[in-house]
């Protein structure tokens, strides 16, 4: 098996040259017609949407994917609101970008671990980012002060070991990086980081069991008292009455788009939601002390620190 041949964030850019978006298309939209109507969208609504999705990039990309690559999940959480103006782009896109409430949480939750990890930088520490995408949430913060922290990336796509790569040049940053690819599961950091961030893996991940072996992982990468920043997707209320979210966050249209879009139409593959309790319980049982929460606005996509033991 290939490397890319194991991503579960989406599907690698070579592994299906045969397959067209306008197979995509057809597919999706013969799915949709043997489905049902939902509360506020028919089946005729439902594939309206493909052909919606199939007017802008990122909505081509999702009908394919299923997910996003650290190409899209950069361009989305880095998306300034206000850019993208009514009318000059397709509707949709314009509704993913500005109002989706996933969307928001994830860019939320993006500058919340910079927050963090910047409030934790001091000179000489290790930062680590597994699996690092692009590493905006490493790459973007100001090191003035800090000349000599060494930065550390994991990734097992290696487009987006290209990707942040060329950030690092384009931050000044390349002298400090250290970039290998490999299985966030299979890694071996040996005890080498003072903070470790993660994203996205455990949003795709619907095995506990899985998600507690990754965190020990993460534990090891670790240096005694070091410190892990990472996130994790709580359930909506239609789901599980444990859920947190804070419903008078959260535009009620845009939240029933983004049901008809995502779990419908696009089928996404970032479902495997928990609670806060679950996440806490997980983190423990994989060695974790201290752990604290910090919530973006909706409780959608909180942020999680976590200390290893000295």
């Amino acid at each position: 098996m290939n490397d890319s041949d194991r991503l579960i964030s989406h599907v690698s850019h070579d592994s299906r040259p045969d397959l067209s978006h306008e197979h995509t298309v057809e597919t999706a939209k013969a799915r949709l017609r043997a489905g049902a109507d939902l509360p506020g969208a028919t089946i005729e609504q439902q594939v309206a949407l493909v052909d919606q999705l199939s007017a802008f990039e990122l909505g081509r990309f999702l009908l394919a994917n299923r997910g996003l690559d650290a190409y899209w999940t950069h361009r989305l959480v880095t998306y300034e609101p206000g850019t993208l103006q009514r009318g000059a782009v397709s509707e949709l896109e314009y509704r993913v970008f500005e109002e989706m409430p996933a969307v928001l949480a994830t860019r939320e939750r993006f500058g919340l671990f910079r927050r963090e990890v910047q409030a934790r930088l001091k000179p000489g520490l290790v930062l680590a980012s597994v699996p690092c995408g692009l590493m905006g949430d490493l790459l973007l913060l100001d090191y003035t002060a800090c000349a000599d922290v060494r930065l550390v990336g994991v990734d097992l796509d290696q487009r987006a070991l290209d990707g942040a790569r060329a950030l690092a040049a384009e931050r000044g940053l390349t002298e400090r990086l250290s970039l290998g690819q490999a299985d966030a599961w299979a890694m071996d950091l040996n005890a080498e980081a003072d903070v470790l961030t993660s994203n996205g893996l455990n949003i795709y991940e619907p095995d506990d069991e899985r998600v507690v072996a990754l965190y020990r992982k993460f534990l090891d990468a670790l240096k005694p008292g070091g410190q892990l920043v990472t996130s994790f997707l709580t359930p909506p209320p239609v789901l599980s009455p444990e859920s947190p979210w804070d419903m008078s966050a959260v535009s009620t249209a845009a939240l029933a788009l983004q049901h008809v879009l995502f779990v419908r139409v696009i089928e996404a593959k970032w479902s495997a939601f928990r609670t806060h309790a679950q996440t806490r319980e997980q983190l423990e049982r994989a060695g974790f002390t201290d752990i604290t929460f910090v919530d973006d606005r909706a409780r959608m996509f909180p942020t999680v620190v976590a200390r290893k033991p000295d």
